[in-house]
This record gives structure tokens, C-alpha cells and sequence, in this order.
């Protein structure tokens, strides 16, 4: 559902949460975005740590119309945190929005930098989630009931848990209830036995008070490769359908040499729009027949073609 007073000459405000290892990927995700909605504007509130000055500029060049707003990430800012396979502290950061954020900014969409975008996010933006602190889209791989039972949750209807890389938040709401903060502290207790971190601590915090956007904003690989598709209820299947937004969840990235996804072509395609192709080629060691080969088994697998 849509709110149609939104008008398309808003600014758009949009969060990312990174670390100077994840910059190229960060400026690729931006290059979809800017790409996808030609004329809009953009205003990118990037929470970070360890991130350059060069590597600042090269972001922003990716969209010089744009307007950007760097929050740098301190200790104080989040709760403890051990590294641990496939997550690093800045799986965190999202939850310094809440105090982070400029003071003028009430609705925000946050992007993990894992993502290409494919379609206007102002289709996104416009979205109504009302009641309800934030919009997002289920994680079927955790089992809410499962959730509800170990940390003691209200469960007097079906419940259901989200996946936290695609967010629209009202910012206000959250920041009223304090619903980031009490993430963290709920964080800061627990942290060895939140499996998926801060996206754990947030279904917690926002316990079955979020509103359901359609799955091509959040299609995750299991989505598009048949043999796991089976897996999943048909209400979070993308039948068919081109995604408004790739997620590469899980440990097969795109940029990672021998990983396979089917839509690492995608990536590969938008990171040729920025300064850091060199970089991530380098870092990887993917070359351009690496990207042709990926694109070849993009052709025989054949899932619906986005277009940017």
C-alpha cells in the first residue's frame, strides 16, 4: 500500500551502516540506487568506522547530485561485540540511528551494503507502514514460533520474524519508544545467543509491530534457486517475478571469487560505475573472465532479469 500524498520531489532519506572493508560495496549499492530513479533526490546518512578520507570521496562521486551525511561510529555509540564468522561489529551500526541520525530526519530506509537496488526506491519510500515503527519483509529461515517460545514473547497470533537488511523505519516512533536503544541493551546481555545479532535484538525489541512489504524488496538467494525455493511458504516466493531489490545474504557474495549467486552478475555491473573497480578486482581476484563466466551462468539458470 501506498501514501499518495507523498510527493516525488522529497528528499529521500537513506541509511547505510559500514566499515572501511565493506566502502566499495557500500558505493556500489549506491550507484544502483541513484541509477534506478533517475532525478530523485537523495540524501545517504552513512553510519561508519574505519572508512578513509579517499575512500569518503570516492562514495560520493558515485553520486555527486546527492547530498551525503557521514556519522561516525564510536564505541560508546554501541554495546560490546565479539567478530564472529560472517558478522563483524558493523552488523551494529543500524542501531545507532536512533541517536545518530540528523534531527530532521523522520522516515528513513535502511539498506544493508549487501544489496543491489533495481527499482525507484521512492516506490519504497512511499510505502504506508502505519501503525507500526518499521517495514520489512519475512526472513523465512528463522522460526518465529521457536523465537516467540526462547525469549518468552506474546504469541496469541501466528507470529512472524523479519530480516533486518531491508528496513523502512518511522524514525520518530522509534526514537519515542526508544526501540533501537533497548535493541542494544538487549544486545549488550545476550550477544552469543543472538544467532543473527542486531536482527535478533530488533524482532525482540519490535515484537510483531511491523508491517509486511512485498518480498521483491528484500529477494534473498534461497528466492530464485529452485531446490530451496521448495522450502519456503508460497506467499514468500517471488513467482516469477524481476526483484525490486537483490539481498546477498549468507557467505556466498558476489565479489568472492568461486562463491556463486544468481545475480552476482548484477554486482559486478554496478561496481563498473565506480572508482572501486579496480580495488575489488584486485582484492578478489576476479577479472573480466570471471564476470563473463558469471554472466554465462546467469543465461543458463535464467531467473527473472532485472534490468539496471
Amino acid at each position: 500500500m501506498y501514501d499518495m500524498t507523498f510527493d516525488a520531489t522529497d528528499v529521500v532519506d537513506v541509511a547505510m551502516g559500514f566499515d572501511g572493508r565493506y566502502a566499495a560495496h557500500a558505493a556500489t549499492v549506491i550507484s544502483s540506487i541513484v541509477r534506478a530513479a533517475p532525478g530523485a533526490k537523495f540524501r545517504f546518512i552513512l553510519l561508519y568506522a574505519d572508512v578513509s578520507e579517499v575512500a569518503k570521496d570516492k562514495c560520493e562521486a558515485v553520486a555527486p547530485q546527492c547530498e551525503f551525511v557521514w556519522r561516525e561510529v564510536s564505541d560508546a555509540d554501541l554495546p560490546p561485540f565479539a567478530d564472529r564468522e560472517h558478522f563483524s561489529r558493523a552488523t551494529l551500526f543500524r542501531l545507532g540511528l536512533e541517536s545518530l541520525a540528523p534531527a530532521d530526519c523522520h522516515r528513513v530506509l535502511f539498506l544493508d551494503s549487501d544489496i543491489i537496488v533495481v527499482d525507484d526506491l521512492r516506490k519504497l519510500w512511499a510505502v504506508d507502514i502505519a501503525p507500526n515503527p518499521i517495514g520489512a519483509v519475512t526472513d523465512c529461515y528463522v522460526d518465529p514460533v521457536a523465537f516467540a517460545k526462547k525469549w518468552g514473547l506474546e504469541n496469541d497470533k501466528p507470529p512472524k520474524y523479519f530480516n533486518a537488511g531491508i528496513l523502512v523505519i518511522d524514525l520518530d516512533k522509534v526514537r519515542e519508544e526508544k526501540l533501537f536503544s533497548k535493541a542494544a541493551a538487549f544486545v549488550a546481555k545476550h550477544d552469543r545467543d543472538l544467532p543473527f545479532n542486531d536482527q535478533d535484538a530488533l524482532n525482540w525489541s519490535i515484537w510483531m509491530r511491523w508491517t509486511l512489504l512485498d518480498v521483491s524488496w528484500n529477494v534473498m538467494r534461497h528466492m530464485v534457486i529452485l531446490s530451496l525455493e521448495k522450502e519456503i511458504p508460497l506467499e514468500q516466493r517471488l513467482r516469477g517475478r524481476a526483484p525490486s531489490i537483490v539481498h546477498y545474504t549468507g557467505p556466498e557474495k558476489p565479489w568472492i571469487k568461486g562463491a556463486y549467486h544468481p545475480w552476482a552478475w548484477l554486482y559486478w555491473k554496478n561496481v563498473t560505475r565506480t572508482p572501486f573497480l579496480k580495488e575489488v578486482e584486485q582484492a578478489q581476484g576476479v577479472g573480466v573472465k570471471e564476470r563473463i563466466r558469471l554472466w554465462l551462468r546467469w543465461l543458463v539458470f535464467m531467473p527473472p532479469a532485472p534490468t539496471r
